[in-house]
C-alpha cells in the first residue's frame, strides 16, 4: 500500500474546503429576492443591493376628441345665359346651370334644347 504524501493531504484538504465553501457560501439573490431559505451568517447590509420602490404612477386616459369625417365641397355649378336648341341659339330669360332644359322661340313653335 502506498503512503499518502503531504502534497496529497493538502490537495484533499483544499478540495474539501472549496466544496464546503461552495455549499455554505451565501447566495443573497436567492435568500432575499426569490423567497428562498438561507441558513448561516448574513452578510453585512452594506453588501446588499438597495431597493428603490418608486411611487405608483397614474396616467390619465387620452382626451376624447371628435374628428369630423372628411368632407368634399362640390364646386358651385356654372351658369349659362344661352340656350342651344339644335339649329337655334337664343338668350335665356334668366341664367341657369349648365345642362338644364330650355327652349327657344321659332317660327314653327318652340325648339327645346339645353343650356350651355
Amino acid at each position: 500500500m502506498k503512503s499518502i504524501t503531504l502534497f496529497h493531504r493538502l490537495a484533499l484538504a483544499t478540495l474539501v474546503l472549496l466544496a464546503f465553501a461552495v455549499i455554505v457560501s451565501p447566495s443573497p439573490a436567492r435568500a432575499w429576492w426569490r423567497g428562498g431559505l438561507w441558513v448561516g451568517v448574513a452578510p453585512p447590509l452594506y453588501l446588499a443591493p438597495p431597493v428603490y420602490l418608486p411611487p405608483p404612477v397614474y396616467y390619465a386616459p387620452p382626451p376624447m376628441v371628435y374628428a369630423p369625417p372628411p368632407f368634399y365641397v362640390a364646386p358651385p355649378p356654372r351658369y349659362s345665359s344661352t340656350c342651344y336648341a339644335g339649329a337655334y341659339t337664343c338668350p335665356m330669360q334668366s341664367a341657369g346651370p349648365l345642362g338644364t332644359p330650355c327652349s327657344c322661340p321659332t317660327d314653327r313653335g318652340r325648339a327645346y334644347g339645353r343650356a350651355g
